[in-house]
């Protein structure tokens, strides 16, 4: 196995830069999420997420002279960004609600009406827990490592089906296709604004609607859906 290991390692100091981001952006964002949905490591996921958002944020220090204060850009979730926001948010929430009526109408706006206390702190606590290392990931990190990989349309598309392929942990279609759709209009707010904290914004606000919905019984880390 040592051998095996060192013999990968040797090969890809032998590839060009090109080639080490892609095999990088693959073995990170293709095979590990699959390791992970095997692994089934629920009770880890938060930790693991914050020691990956760690991670990046170091490698983007290191490599791309990175800024948490400059990309965070507080201005720039300003009365326009959240009127883009809210425009495409309506639409969205209604095709949500009739989703949720129509495939699980038992779990429709169950958790604040059964459990109120439960979903304030979910409301509390997913947008300062949950969404920013998976914004720096799938947003910071993504978009700007492997910026010289694909046009600007493609790296769009690549960081959502990125972020949807991630929720293969919780091992059903609906966080998987959600998620990917959900990655692609945070993609699209952060390079539009170029504020993490507007992208952040945007995807608290899906996430807590989710979870006030019943939605969260897909997107759970602890529920895996037959």
């Amino acid at each position: 196995m040592a051998k095996m290991l060192s013999g990968c390692y040797i090969a890809r100091m032998l590839m060009s830069p090109r080639r080490q981001l892609i095999w990088e952006c693959f073995w990170v964002f293709a095979l590990l999420p699959v390791g992970l949905g095997v692994l089934k490591p629920h009770s880890w996921i938060y930790p693991i997420l914050w020691i990956s958002g760690v991670r990046v944020w170091w490698v983007l220090r290191r490599d791309h002279d990175y800024s948490f204060r400059a990309d965070w850009n507080i201005a720039g979730l300003d009365r326009a960004a959240i009127g883009d926001i809210m425009k495409r948010f309506v639409p969205c929430a209604l095709v949500l609600l009739l989703f949720t009526w129509l495939a699980i109408p038992d779990h429709l706006f169950n958790l604040p009406l059964k459990r109120p206390l439960v979903w304030v702190m979910v409301m509390l606590l997913y947008p300062l827990l949950s969404v920013p290392p998976q914004e720096l990931i799938f947003r910071s990190f993504f978009l700007t490592r492997y910026a010289t990989l694909f046009t600007p349309a493609r790296l769009r598309m690549a960081s959502a089906l990125a972020f949807g392929w991630a929720h293969l942990v919780l091992l059903n279609w609906v966080a998987v296709i959600f998620s990917a759709i959900g990655g692609y209009l945070f993609a699209h707010t952060y390079e539009k604004t170029r504020s993490l904290a507007s992208a952040c914004f945007e995807h608290a606000l899906y996430g807590c609607y989710l979870f006030t919905l019943g939605l969260g019984f897909y997107f759970y880390h602890g529920q895996a859906v037959r």
